[in-house]
């Protein structure tokens, strides 16, 4: 008995030196990287867990996830000083090197200069909301950082993605986000089981009575959270495709799937089922023939199937529908507003002009945030539920052409890698596109955001250099075979 607990203690040992030599190594190769790393892990866990969106103090108007992103800005900045006098980006490719920060200005700055054209368009419009709340029908005045605050919150969300990425470094990107969205998952998975244990799941009312059961964590809502967690799947892909800790990627992709399917989200299991086809298609190896060939057609098969069975059930329980009526007549209020004259259709109709959100859900101004409310415009949801939508009613061509650069930028560096090691994770971030006119992303959910501009960023960097984007790097080298 003495021999075999000395046996089991001596294991226990051997296996926290082992832990212990990892951290070590992890720490060693690249101190910068490894705190930009612990940076995005305690931000992923503080937006699971903490609801960001409440007020400073009492004051509605500023939010605590200004004060998240401003020390993780700070964070940031103080990485990518040290990492400039490292002095070594482009030899060693711990940075990002030129052409990482050519790619990453090509999808940033011009969501950047749409945010800066927004704040232009606020002098020149009239900013009121109307609330029947309390009574007769009343003009209710927004103040100015119900207006500003979600502008800024929308640019440190850009900035912050991006200085994660620069800090973190090329060379180390795929398994930095690897190990960051096993976090995310263990976390969404334990934040899913504390609302089931404590009955805080929603249970939405569909057709015919039928009751459902929809979770979603602090990062975002039932309809909006699914997007980082597809694209925590796509990173999770790439590790089985290299073959880097195969087992525990499958437990990445089985925990945000479910989480995925239990959010109840119909523009989820569409950009999952999107993902899931095109990996059917290109994620097949060349010349896939033989019983292996068969064995992974046959799995790919029934997981369609599957997944469209999960789906065909979700539509009948949430009526049947992609686009409800209300997102309909949102939509519609839209095109009137915009397309009241020329200059309007060119110029838009200015910042929180027919949407005031933020001033609607931070209760500034009162009544209901579900469901049509009156507008200026006439009656319609809080926000548009559609990013294009959003962007081209407020802010015109003007600021859709932005978006639109920014966003095709985006599409254009992913495709590129579609047919390399980094299939998973392009996939994933093209397969996030149909979002956009589902919901209202970038300028809005701005948790949700933040995860998709950092794997935006990591995506552009690492297909920033198309002459050698095929050379092995340390990170693409077969490791930890289960």
């Amino acid at each position: 008995m003495s021999h075999d607990r000395a046996r089991t203690t001596g294991a226990v040992r051997d296996a926290g030196e082992g832990v212990r030599a990892r951290v070590g190594q992890w720490w060693r190769d690249d101190p910068v990287g490894a705190c930009a790393e612990a940076l995005l892990w305690l931000l992923f866990i503080v937006l699971t867990f903490i609801s960001t969106d409440q007020a400073i103090a009492s004051d509605r108007a500023y939010p605590m996830l200004l004060v998240v992103l401003g020390v993780a800005g700070a964070g940031c900045l103080v990485l990518g000083v040290l990492r400039r006098r490292e002095g070594r980006s482009a030899v060693s490719g711990s940075g990002i090197g030129r052409p990482g920060w050519r790619a990453l200005g090509l999808t940033a700055l011009p969501f950047l200069a749409m945010l800066c054209w927004a704040g232009i368009t606020i002098p020149f419009a009239t900013h009121v909301a109307l609330s029947n709340r309390f009574g007769p029908l009343v003009h209710i005045r927004l103040p100015m950082a119900s207006m500003v605050v979600p502008l800024v919150e929308a640019a440190l969300v850009v900035l912050v993605a991006v200085g994660l990425v620069v800090g973190i470094g090329r060379r180390r990107l795929p398994e930095a986000l690897w190990r960051a969205f096993l976090v995310l998952a263990a976390s969404t998975l334990i934040s899913i089981v504390w609302q089931v244990a404590t009955r805080h799941a929603m249970v939405r009312r569909a057709v015919d009575g039928k009751l459902m059961w929809r979770t979603s964590t602090q990062l975002g809502g039932q309809a909006t959270y699914h997007l980082a967690l597809l694209l925590g799947i796509g990173v999770a892909v790439d590790a089985i495709r290299r073959r880097y800790r195969v087992g525990v990627s499958w437990l990445i992709i089985a925990g945000l799937g479910l989480a995925i399917v239990l959010s109840g989200s119909r523009a989820g299991l569409i950009c999952l089922g999107l993902f899931c086809v095109a990996l059917f298609i290109w994620g097949r190896p060349a010349g896939g023939r033989g019983g292996g060939g068969r064995r992974r057609t046959l799995v790919g098969v029934l997981g369609l199937a599957a997944l469209a069975v999960v789906a065909g059930a979700l539509l009948w329980l949430r009526g049947g529908a992609l686009v409800d009526h209300d997102r309909a007549q949102t939509w519609k209020v839209a095109w009137r507003a915009v397309t009241a004259d020329p200059t309007t259709v060119i110029v838009g109709r200015g910042y929180a002009t027919i949407w005031p959100w933020f001033a609607t859900e931070t209760g500034i101004v009162p009544g209901a945030i579900h469901g049509l409310r009156p507008g200026p415009f006439g009656k319609s949801l809080v926000h548009a539920h559609n990013t294009v939508v959003q962007v081209g009613g407020e802010l015109g061509i003007i600021g859709l052409v932005l978006l639109l650069v920014s966003v095709v930028g985006v599409a254009v560096l992913a495709f590129r890698g579609i047919h390399g090691r980094h299939l998973g994770i392009c996939l994933a971030l093209l397969a996030s596109l149909p979002a956009l006119v589902l919901d209202t992303y970038l300028v809005k959910n701005f948790q949700v955001s933040l995860v998709w501009w950092l794997v935006a960023a990591a995506v552009a960097v690492l297909m920033a250099r198309p002459a050698d984007h095929d050379q092995p790097t340390n990170s693409d080298q077969p490791a930890d075979r289960p």
